[in-house]
């Protein structure tokens, strides 16, 4: 479980490489909302259903382009590219 709360600071790593300063506008037991940009409290991983982002797949992985860590530090969790 990511621990954060409103007016945290927090990164937005997309593609595991490009961090995206946010701040947390938002939590519940379910979501960490950052602005326009939603990511799960326990893996970090960013939740967008319009293109797939945050849904598990047929061998459980979870499937995301960015993830969440709490300031400037190390992602949550590690985002794979398709051709790892």
């Amino acid at each position: 479980m990511i621990d954060v709360k409103v007016g945290d600071k927090v990164t937005r790593w997309l593609a595991g490489t490009v961090p995206m300063p946010l701040l947390v506008t938002e939590v519940t037991p379910d979501l960490i909302i950052c602005g326009a940009w939603t990511f799960d409290p326990v893996t970090g991983a960013e939740i967008d259903p319009e293109i797939g982002w945050g849904v598990r797949d047929a061998t459980g992985i979870i499937q995301t382009g960015s993830v969440l860590a709490v300031g400037d530090g190390t992602p949550a969790c590690r985002v794979m590219r398709s051709e790892e």
